[in-house]
């Protein structure tokens, strides 16, 4: 996984932004009684191939200067985070992820893993367009923003017709749950 640093990702300032091994990491660091604490989010492809968030960690990085524990995340990803992450993303993931704070950082969380998904080939052009809107929309909904057709739309240009029309095709094809199935009915 490639960090970058104190990245501004749609006018929210991540302290760094992850991005390879198939996943997107968001984190943010704090301080607590003079230890750096990293929060981080991670989004990945599950075991059936649904793109959603798949896992929240917090962990105490000790008595550091935040340069330092800014340094130090690549290698707690390495060492302590990507094998677990692996074995995670079999398990299914959050479909509806729990503490994700008011709706402002939900969208924030959404913008910058549709962003590194897209780097990443998940979703975008080299997907077929139901691959790829399917993708977007268990994504957004995976971190609880609750207008995911709007945010589709606004993100891509596309009229929110099309939106509702290739989400429709999608449910149709299979590549996203029908709507009986799921709980979700917010657009």
């Amino acid at each position: 996984m490639k960090f970058e640093f104190e990245v501004l990702n749609n006018s929210t300032r991540w302290d760094a932004i992850g991005i390879g091994d198939g996943l997107v990491a968001t984190v943010e660091l704090k301080r607590t009684n003079g230890r750096a604490m990293s929060d981080w989010w991670f989004s990945g492809l599950n075991k059936e191939n649904e793109l959603v968030a798949l896992a929240r960690f917090s962990l105490g990085l000790g008595l550091v200067p935040e340069t330092v524990a800014r340094q130090d995340l690549e290698s707690v990803y390495r060492n302590i985070l990507k094998e677990p992450m692996r074995e995670l993303a079999k398990l299914g993931g959050l479909n509806d992820a729990p503490n994700t704070g008011p709706n402002e950082n939900r969208l924030a969380l959404c913008l910058a893993h549709l962003d590194g998904h897209e780097t990443l080939g998940n979703i975008g052009a080299t997907q077929s367009i139901r691959v790829d809107i399917a993708r977007q929309f268990q994504l957004i909904k995976s971190f609880g923003y609750l207008t995911a057709q709007k945010l589709i739309s606004e993100r891509t240009g596309l009229p929110k017709s099309t939106v509702d029309r290739r989400l429709y095709l999608a449910r149709q094809s299979g590549d996203l749950q029908k709507m009986s199935e799921s709980e979700d009915t917010n657009s």
